[in-house]
Protein backbone atom coordinates (compact mmCIF):
# COMPACT_ATOMS: atom_id res chain seq x y z
CA UNK A 1 0.00 0.00 0.00
CA UNK A 2 1.86 3.01 -1.22
CA UNK A 3 1.02 7.13 -1.58
CA UNK A 4 0.48 9.74 0.49
CA UNK A 5 -2.67 9.55 2.52
CA UNK A 6 -3.39 8.33 5.74
CA UNK A 7 -6.05 5.27 5.89
CA UNK A 8 -7.72 3.82 8.82
CA UNK A 9 -8.57 -0.13 9.25
CA UNK A 10 -11.54 -0.83 10.68
CA UNK A 11 -11.99 -4.40 12.08
CA UNK A 12 -15.88 -4.86 12.57
CA UNK A 13 -16.66 -6.77 16.28
CA UNK A 14 -20.21 -7.99 16.50
CA UNK A 15 -23.10 -5.17 17.93
CA UNK A 16 -19.44 -4.16 20.12
CA UNK A 17 -17.36 -1.42 18.12
CA UNK A 18 -14.55 -1.32 16.57
CA UNK A 19 -10.76 -1.75 16.61
CA UNK A 20 -9.49 1.29 14.65
CA UNK A 21 -5.91 1.07 13.73
CA UNK A 22 -3.90 3.49 12.06
CA UNK A 23 -2.49 2.53 8.85
CA UNK A 24 1.06 3.99 7.68
CA UNK A 25 0.58 6.35 4.41
CA UNK A 26 -1.34 4.81 1.81
CA UNK A 27 -3.87 6.09 -0.49
CA UNK A 28 -7.20 6.56 0.97
CA UNK A 29 -9.99 4.27 0.64
CA UNK A 30 -13.52 3.88 0.41
CA UNK A 31 -15.17 0.78 2.71
CA UNK A 32 -16.27 -1.91 0.55
CA UNK A 33 -20.06 -2.66 1.10
CA UNK A 34 -19.72 -5.59 3.80
CA UNK A 35 -17.73 -2.90 5.88
CA UNK A 36 -19.84 -0.13 5.59
CA UNK A 37 -22.19 -1.59 8.74
CA UNK A 38 -19.17 -1.12 11.03
CA UNK A 39 -19.55 2.67 10.65
CA UNK A 40 -23.50 2.59 11.96
CA UNK A 41 -22.57 0.69 15.12
CA UNK A 42 -24.49 2.06 18.00
CA UNK A 43 -22.54 2.87 21.07
CA UNK A 44 -23.34 0.62 24.30
CA UNK A 45 -23.75 2.69 27.80
CA UNK A 46 -23.82 1.01 31.16
CA UNK A 47 -25.11 2.91 34.09
CA UNK A 48 -23.90 2.54 37.57
CA UNK A 49 -26.80 2.43 40.06
CA UNK A 50 -27.44 1.90 43.53
CA UNK A 51 -28.26 3.09 46.82
CA UNK A 52 -26.37 6.28 47.62
CA UNK A 53 -22.96 6.05 49.40
CA UNK A 54 -22.28 2.35 48.50
CA UNK A 55 -18.82 3.44 46.20
CA UNK A 56 -20.50 4.02 42.71
CA UNK A 57 -18.45 6.92 42.18
CA UNK A 58 -15.75 5.39 43.37
CA UNK A 59 -15.93 2.34 41.02
CA UNK A 60 -16.70 4.80 38.07
CA UNK A 61 -13.08 6.50 38.65
CA UNK A 62 -11.71 3.03 39.15
CA UNK A 63 -13.22 2.18 35.91
CA UNK A 64 -11.98 5.06 34.15
CA UNK A 65 -8.33 5.04 35.63
CA UNK A 66 -8.64 8.89 36.80
CA UNK A 67 -10.62 10.70 39.61
CA UNK A 68 -13.53 11.86 36.75
CA UNK A 69 -16.32 11.96 39.38
CA UNK A 70 -16.36 13.20 43.15
CA UNK A 71 -16.53 10.75 45.57
CA UNK A 72 -17.70 11.90 48.99
CA UNK A 73 -18.85 10.23 52.00
CA UNK A 74 -22.95 11.98 52.13
CA UNK A 75 -25.68 10.77 49.48
CA UNK A 76 -26.18 12.47 46.72
CA UNK A 77 -23.06 13.92 46.23
CA UNK A 78 -23.34 12.73 42.70
CA UNK A 79 -26.72 15.16 40.86
CA UNK A 80 -25.39 15.01 37.32
CA UNK A 81 -23.82 11.84 36.01
CA UNK A 82 -20.44 11.23 34.76
CA UNK A 83 -19.62 9.64 31.66
CA UNK A 84 -16.55 7.84 30.49
CA UNK A 85 -15.76 5.41 27.57
CA UNK A 86 -14.04 2.01 29.08
CA UNK A 87 -11.96 0.31 26.70
CA UNK A 88 -13.20 -3.37 26.04
CA UNK A 89 -10.14 -6.08 26.63
CA UNK A 90 -9.90 -7.70 23.68
CA UNK A 91 -7.61 -10.86 23.21
CA UNK A 92 -7.37 -10.62 19.45
CA UNK A 93 -6.18 -6.94 19.09
CA UNK A 94 -3.02 -7.23 19.32
CA UNK A 95 -3.17 -10.38 16.70
CA UNK A 96 -4.48 -8.39 14.16
CA UNK A 97 -2.52 -5.44 14.63
CA UNK A 98 0.29 -7.71 14.22
CA UNK A 99 -1.18 -9.45 11.59
CA UNK A 100 -2.30 -6.32 9.53
CA UNK A 101 1.35 -4.92 10.36
CA UNK A 102 -0.23 -1.64 11.79
CA UNK A 103 0.93 1.17 13.72
CA UNK A 104 -1.30 1.81 16.48
CA UNK A 105 -4.82 0.21 17.46
CA UNK A 106 -7.53 1.23 19.58
CA UNK A 107 -9.83 -0.86 20.90
CA UNK A 108 -13.87 -1.08 21.06
CA UNK A 109 -15.68 0.85 23.99
CA UNK A 110 -18.45 0.81 26.06
CA UNK A 111 -19.59 3.98 27.54
CA UNK A 112 -20.17 3.95 31.34
CA UNK A 113 -22.34 6.34 32.94
CA UNK A 114 -22.08 7.27 36.88
CA UNK A 115 -26.06 8.04 37.55
CA UNK A 116 -26.71 9.33 41.45
CA UNK A 117 -28.02 7.29 43.97
CA UNK A 118 -31.51 5.90 43.96
CA UNK A 119 -33.50 6.18 47.10
CA UNK A 120 -36.43 4.99 48.56
CA UNK A 121 -39.57 6.58 46.85
CA UNK A 122 -37.49 7.06 43.25
CA UNK A 123 -40.22 5.71 41.27
CA UNK A 124 -42.83 8.60 42.77
CA UNK A 125 -39.55 11.13 42.02
CA UNK A 126 -38.18 11.69 45.33
CA UNK A 127 -34.55 12.20 45.68
CA UNK A 128 -34.87 13.50 41.79
CA UNK A 129 -35.94 9.84 40.90
CA UNK A 130 -37.49 10.90 37.87
CA UNK A 131 -34.18 12.53 36.57
CA UNK A 132 -31.94 9.71 37.90
CA UNK A 133 -34.45 6.95 36.23
CA UNK A 134 -34.61 8.95 32.96
CA UNK A 135 -30.69 8.36 32.14
CA UNK A 136 -30.66 4.89 33.30
CA UNK A 137 -33.76 4.56 30.71
CA UNK A 138 -31.30 5.52 28.41
CA UNK A 139 -28.40 2.44 28.90
CA UNK A 140 -28.17 -0.82 27.45
CA UNK A 141 -27.49 -2.42 30.90
CA UNK A 142 -27.18 -1.56 34.23
CA UNK A 143 -24.49 -2.25 36.90
CA UNK A 144 -26.12 -2.52 40.19
CA UNK A 145 -23.48 -1.79 42.76
CA UNK A 146 -24.25 -3.04 46.57
CA UNK A 147 -22.60 -2.30 49.35
CA UNK A 148 -20.64 -5.14 51.19
CA UNK A 149 -18.04 -3.78 53.17
CA UNK A 150 -18.58 -2.06 56.96
CA UNK A 151 -17.21 0.92 57.55
CA UNK A 152 -18.46 2.94 60.50
CA UNK A 153 -16.75 5.98 58.70
CA UNK A 154 -19.26 6.01 55.63
CA UNK A 155 -22.81 6.34 56.16
CA UNK A 156 -24.92 4.11 55.27
CA UNK A 157 -28.84 5.49 54.32
CA UNK A 158 -30.59 3.00 56.15
CA UNK A 159 -27.91 2.39 59.51
CA UNK A 160 -27.17 -0.62 58.94
CA UNK A 161 -25.69 -2.65 55.57
CA UNK A 162 -27.61 -5.59 54.63
CA UNK A 163 -26.95 -6.24 50.51
CA UNK A 164 -29.71 -8.39 49.87
CA UNK A 165 -31.98 -5.94 51.17
CA UNK A 166 -30.25 -3.18 49.85
CA UNK A 167 -30.09 -4.79 46.49
CA UNK A 168 -34.10 -5.02 46.55
CA UNK A 169 -34.50 -1.82 47.70
CA UNK A 170 -33.19 -0.41 44.10
CA UNK A 171 -35.25 -3.71 42.24
CA UNK A 172 -38.40 -2.39 43.88
CA UNK A 173 -38.22 1.57 43.15
CA UNK A 174 -37.02 0.08 39.26
CA UNK A 175 -39.69 -2.10 38.99
CA UNK A 176 -42.21 0.49 40.63
CA UNK A 177 -41.48 3.06 37.46
CA UNK A 178 -41.84 0.50 34.92
CA UNK A 179 -44.94 -0.23 36.07
CA UNK A 180 -46.21 3.35 35.97
CA UNK A 181 -44.71 3.40 32.63
CA UNK A 182 -46.37 0.61 31.50
CA UNK A 183 -49.52 1.59 32.61
CA UNK A 184 -49.42 4.99 30.98
CA UNK A 185 -48.83 3.69 27.69
CA UNK A 186 -51.54 1.40 27.32
CA UNK A 187 -53.75 4.49 28.34
CA UNK A 188 -53.16 5.85 24.96
CA UNK A 189 -54.99 4.51 21.94
CA UNK A 190 -51.78 4.35 19.74
CA UNK A 191 -50.41 1.71 21.58
CA UNK A 192 -51.94 -1.42 19.94
CA UNK A 193 -50.88 -4.83 17.99
CA UNK A 194 -47.41 -6.31 19.13
CA UNK A 195 -46.63 -3.58 21.14
CA UNK A 196 -49.78 -3.82 23.56
CA UNK A 197 -49.87 -7.37 23.88
CA UNK A 198 -46.02 -7.31 25.01
CA UNK A 199 -46.70 -4.25 27.52
CA UNK A 200 -49.82 -6.51 28.93
CA UNK A 201 -47.07 -9.20 30.00
CA UNK A 202 -45.03 -7.33 31.22
CA UNK A 203 -47.74 -5.25 33.76
CA UNK A 204 -48.64 -9.21 34.59
CA UNK A 205 -45.24 -9.57 35.43
CA UNK A 206 -44.34 -6.74 37.26
CA UNK A 207 -47.55 -7.01 38.94
CA UNK A 208 -46.57 -9.92 40.28
CA UNK A 209 -42.79 -8.81 41.30
CA UNK A 210 -41.04 -10.46 38.32
CA UNK A 211 -38.90 -8.11 35.79
CA UNK A 212 -39.55 -7.77 32.02
CA UNK A 213 -36.37 -9.07 30.97
CA UNK A 214 -38.22 -12.28 33.09
CA UNK A 215 -41.59 -12.12 31.34
CA UNK A 216 -41.05 -15.05 28.80
CA UNK A 217 -40.95 -12.13 25.97
CA UNK A 218 -39.80 -13.04 22.50
CA UNK A 219 -37.21 -11.19 20.56
CA UNK A 220 -40.08 -9.60 18.46
CA UNK A 221 -41.79 -8.64 21.57
CA UNK A 222 -38.78 -7.08 22.85
CA UNK A 223 -38.23 -5.03 19.99
CA UNK A 224 -41.91 -3.94 19.93
CA UNK A 225 -41.18 -1.76 23.37
CA UNK A 226 -37.97 -1.23 22.99
CA UNK A 227 -38.02 2.19 22.57
CA UNK A 228 -39.72 2.59 26.02
CA UNK A 229 -36.40 1.91 27.93
CA UNK A 230 -37.80 -0.63 30.64
CA UNK A 231 -35.84 -0.38 33.10
CA UNK A 232 -36.13 -4.14 34.27
CA UNK A 233 -36.21 -4.84 30.62
CA UNK A 234 -32.41 -4.33 30.54
CA UNK A 235 -29.70 -6.95 31.09
CA UNK A 236 -28.08 -6.05 35.30
CA UNK A 237 -24.32 -6.86 36.49
CA UNK A 238 -24.44 -7.13 40.02
CA UNK A 239 -21.35 -5.66 41.34
CA UNK A 240 -20.67 -6.45 45.36
CA UNK A 241 -18.47 -3.71 46.81
CA UNK A 242 -15.98 -5.25 49.30
CA UNK A 243 -13.36 -3.93 51.47
CA UNK A 244 -9.77 -4.50 50.85
CA UNK A 245 -8.99 -7.41 53.35
CA UNK A 246 -12.31 -9.28 51.99
CA UNK A 247 -11.17 -8.87 48.35
CA UNK A 248 -7.42 -9.78 48.78
CA UNK A 249 -7.09 -12.03 51.98
CA UNK A 250 -10.55 -13.69 51.71
CA UNK A 251 -11.53 -13.25 48.29
CA UNK A 252 -13.46 -17.26 48.32
CA UNK A 253 -15.62 -16.08 51.35
CA UNK A 254 -16.36 -12.60 50.22
CA UNK A 255 -17.40 -14.07 46.85
CA UNK A 256 -19.51 -16.57 48.24
CA UNK A 257 -21.07 -14.45 50.72
CA UNK A 258 -22.34 -12.59 47.80
CA UNK A 259 -23.59 -15.42 45.44
CA UNK A 260 -25.92 -16.13 48.61
CA UNK A 261 -26.88 -12.67 49.35
CA UNK A 262 -27.55 -12.79 45.48
CA UNK A 263 -30.21 -15.38 45.72
CA UNK A 264 -31.80 -14.38 48.39
CA UNK A 265 -32.77 -11.10 46.39
CA UNK A 266 -36.47 -10.67 44.89
CA UNK A 267 -37.33 -9.39 41.68
CA UNK A 268 -34.32 -10.33 39.71
CA UNK A 269 -33.61 -12.94 36.79
CA UNK A 270 -31.71 -15.47 38.17
CA UNK A 271 -30.93 -17.22 35.13
CA UNK A 272 -29.32 -13.79 33.31
CA UNK A 273 -28.18 -11.80 36.06
CA UNK A 274 -24.12 -12.00 36.76
CA UNK A 275 -22.62 -10.84 39.40
CA UNK A 276 -18.88 -10.10 40.82
CA UNK A 277 -17.15 -8.84 43.72
CA UNK A 278 -15.25 -5.51 43.47
CA UNK A 279 -13.31 -3.42 45.88
CA UNK A 280 -13.57 0.23 45.03
CA UNK A 281 -11.48 1.48 47.80
CA UNK A 282 -8.40 -0.90 46.93
CA UNK A 283 -8.65 0.36 43.45
CA UNK A 284 -8.70 3.98 44.65
CA UNK A 285 -5.52 3.07 46.83
CA UNK A 286 -3.79 1.88 43.82
CA UNK A 287 -4.60 5.16 41.74
CA UNK A 288 -2.83 7.44 44.13
CA UNK A 289 0.67 4.54 43.64
CA UNK A 290 3.43 4.05 41.18
CA UNK A 291 3.73 1.27 38.89
CA UNK A 292 6.32 -0.28 41.10
CA UNK A 293 4.09 0.73 44.75
CA UNK A 294 1.13 -0.76 43.32
CA UNK A 295 2.73 -4.03 43.05
CA UNK A 296 4.63 -3.59 46.40
CA UNK A 297 0.96 -2.72 47.85
CA UNK A 298 -0.85 -6.01 46.21
CA UNK A 299 2.13 -8.33 47.36
CA UNK A 300 1.81 -6.89 51.20
CA UNK A 301 -2.04 -8.07 50.55
CA UNK A 302 -0.89 -11.65 50.06
CA UNK A 303 -2.21 -11.02 46.08
CA UNK A 304 -0.66 -12.00 42.83
CA UNK A 305 0.50 -8.37 41.85
CA UNK A 306 0.72 -9.55 38.42
CA UNK A 307 -2.43 -11.25 37.85
CA UNK A 308 -4.51 -8.74 40.08
CA UNK A 309 -2.62 -5.73 37.48
CA UNK A 310 -3.58 -7.45 34.59
CA UNK A 311 -6.75 -9.40 35.15
CA UNK A 312 -8.64 -8.47 38.40
CA UNK A 313 -9.40 -4.60 38.48
CA UNK A 314 -12.54 -3.27 37.36
CA UNK A 315 -11.58 -1.89 34.15
CA UNK A 316 -10.55 -5.50 32.57
CA UNK A 317 -13.43 -7.42 34.90
CA UNK A 318 -16.56 -5.23 34.34
CA UNK A 319 -16.25 -4.34 30.22
CA UNK A 320 -15.32 -8.08 29.98
CA UNK A 321 -19.05 -9.51 32.04
CA UNK A 322 -20.94 -7.24 30.26
CA UNK A 323 -20.14 -7.54 26.69
CA UNK A 324 -20.68 -11.49 27.89
CA UNK A 325 -23.61 -9.80 29.17
CA UNK A 326 -25.12 -8.60 26.40
CA UNK A 327 -24.26 -11.41 23.82
CA UNK A 328 -21.13 -9.32 22.69
CA UNK A 329 -18.46 -11.80 22.02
Amino acid sequence: MRGSSVACLLFARPAVGLVLATLAPCRAATPTPQHRHAFALMKVRVGIIGLPNVGKSTLFNALAQKALAHAANFPFCTIEPNVAPIAVPDEHQGQLQAFADLARAVPATIEWVDIAGLAKGASRGEGLGNKFLGTARDCDALCHVVRAFEDPETVHVDGRVDPATDAEVVNIELLLADLAHAERRLEKTTCRGEERAALEAVVAALREGVPARAAGLSTAARLAIKSMGLLTLKPVLYAFNVDEADFSLGRGAARAAAEAALRSVRHRDPRTDASTIVSAQLEADLAELGSEEQAAYLEALGMDAKECLELGLSHRVLPTMVRQLLGLD
